[in-house]
């Protein structure tokens, strides 16, 4: 990605949010499947650990709630 320091982070930050979102809860997105959502999520945590500790994300911020 190709941005600046202050707009990638904050591009990072809303992708982020957005996976997580529709793995938590599906039907926010229906044309997008939970599965998908999770997997790309769990790749942005992966690769970007400081920014997801930042938003106070984990690997369960994408799962519903039990």
């Amino acid at each position: 990605m190709r941005a600046k320091p202050q707009l990638r982070e904050h591009l990072l930050a809303t992708k982020m949010k957005r996976w997580a979102i529709i793995g938590r809860c599906p039907s926010a997105y229906p044309n997008c499947s939970p599965a998908r959502a999770r997997r790309n999520f769990s790749r942005l945590l992966a690769k970007y650990p400081d920014l997801a500790r930042q938003m106070n994300l984990d690997i369960l911020s994408a799962y519903p709630p039990v």
